[in-house]
């Protein structure tokens, strides 16, 4: 049944009963009509509404006017997996990303998709105002509101004003592109940071978290939270605490309104659930640690507020989920290129989508960690726990995954699934597995297996 590891997800009521690992299969095999309208890499990608075609033709008209080069989709390609790969390679190979905003941009799910890919890549971003940010602010969903937040952005609003903003947008772009892109993926601390950069922080990965100014921000986003030490205004002097309730009540106290106006009630549980694996409750007896706490608040070893820590964290997490989303119009092309940004705060945040409480947005991320090629043990360990999930896709993209990175650790497991689960192809995916890891340990524990089972059968046939 399975001859290769193939990347795919299904929901059960829209999909014949086959393995999950076919549609994206047949989505990355179609990647191969694309046809090449890139010619090169471009500085910059605009991502725009059709609706604001002529003011995206005068951006970008301007732009090269002043030797800044720039790929916008201008023909109107025709939806389809074609023309998301071409938009999703573009964005990939430009150096920059313009998020040109209007009202049709911000309730666009290309755009959304679009700019979240930019984020993750970690392109320098600079969202283009053609209207009042407050009204746009009100109509962005969550993770758009949440990623261009964090950006200076320019107002092309009066037309007295359009070639001297232009200049201004021209004159950064072009200062970015004179900076090298190891500098933009790795700052050192005598670097200034770059505003329009996004700030994809982990903190396994130590970095530094950039600065969140706009200057047009609405007031009404602001989120002020106390900077006071949150810990030493409600635990002081304990090293541990009860996440539930004590921990997780006196959070949700400090940062009520703020945590209403960043994220959606109905997320909010989603957003504990990543703070609980990020500080390692489980791991602790259902106890925050101190030690984790000030680990987590911890940044080129300078203490942060936990409440700008939780917004990196929301930020994050929601644009990786919605980059590979089973909705997401830039998925296919993420997950093939995945290598092209594989960062610490990508890998982690997939980690942090095997948790979701979505069944195919836990099984794309476990097909995506299998395609970062990573063998790290907190990855084989979280494939491993993909193993028992109550869902078959997800544990079926589990085996898929342990199978193409060789985990031999792995092996006990796959072979206890092989031999217990009740579905088929479950079984069949282990057994995939275990023969892709290879090895004296695998081909013995099937062979037992494969002895014991003829055994059994020759019993019930006397």
């Amino acid at each position: 049944m399975y001859k290769s590891f193939k990347d795919s997800s299904r929901t059960p009521s829209q999909m014949e009963p086959n393995s999950i690992t076919d549609k994206i299969d047949k989505e990355l095999k179609n990647e191969q009509k694309r046809v090449d309208v890139l010619d090169e890499p471009k500085n910059v990608m605009i991502s725009y509404s059709h609706a604001n075609m002529a003011e995206m033709k005068r951006l970008k008209s301007g732009l090269e006017e002043h030797g800044v080069t720039v790929w916008a989709d201008i023909t109107g390609l025709k939806a389809g997996m074609d023309f998301l790969s071409k938009i999703g390679q573009a964005i990939l190979d430009a150096t920059c990303f313009i998020s040109l905003l209007s009202e049709k941009t911000v309730e666009s799910k290309y755009c959304q998709d679009e700019l979240a890919l930019a984020y993750i890549s970690k392109k320098p971003i600079f969202p283009v105002a053609l209207e009042q940010p407050r009204n746009l602010f009100n109509k962005m969903d969550v993770g758009m509101k949440l990623q261009l937040a964090r950006f200076e952005w320019r107002l092309f609003l009066e037309e007295e004003d359009y070639e001297s903003n232009l200049f201004s947008l021209a004159s950064k772009i072009k200062s970015v592109l004179q900076t090298e892109v190891a500098d933009f993926n790795a700052p050192s601390q005598h670097m200034e940071p770059v505003q329009n950069q996004p700030s994809l922080r982990r903190h396994p990965s130590r970095t530094s978290i950039r600065p969140i100014k706009v200057d047009k921000e609405p007031k009404e986003y602001e989120n002020k939270v106390s900077n006071e030490s949150f810990w030493e205004k409600n635990f002081k002097g304990r090293n541990y605490i009860k996440w539930d309730p004590e921990f997780e009540e006196a959070f949700l106290k400090d940062v009520d309104k703020a945590l209403n106006n960043m994220i959606e009630s109905k997320d909010q549980k989603w957003l504990l659930n990543i703070l609980k694996r990020e500080l390692e409750v489980a791991d602790n007896g259902g106890r925050v640690v101190k030690e984790n706490y000030d680990h987590f608040c911890t940044i080129n070893e300078e203490e942060c507020p936990f409440w700008t820590c939780v917004q990196e964290q929301a930020i994050e997490s929601y644009t990786i989920r919605e980059v590979f989303n089973m909705e997401s119009t830039v998925r296919v092309e993420a997950i093939e290129n995945l290598g092209k940004f594989r960062s610490k705060a990508v890998m982690e945040a997939l980690l942090d989508l095997l948790y979701d409480s979505d069944n195919n947005v836990r099984t794309v991320a476990a097909i995506s960690l299998a395609k970062t090629g990573s063998n790290e043990e907190k990855v084989i360990k979280a494939l491993i726990k993909c193993l028992s999930d109550k869902d078959r896709l997800v544990r079926e993209s589990g085996c898929l995954s342990l199978g193409r990175l060789k985990a031999k650790q792995a092996i006990s497991s796959l072979v206890l699934l092989w031999r217990n689960d009740f579905i088929s192809s479950v079984r069949d995916a282990a057994a995939y597995a275990l023969k892709e890891i290879g090895g004296e340990d695998a081909e013995e524990a099937m062979r037992i297996t494969n002895i014991l089972a003829q055994e059994i059968r020759t019993l019930t046939e006397e």
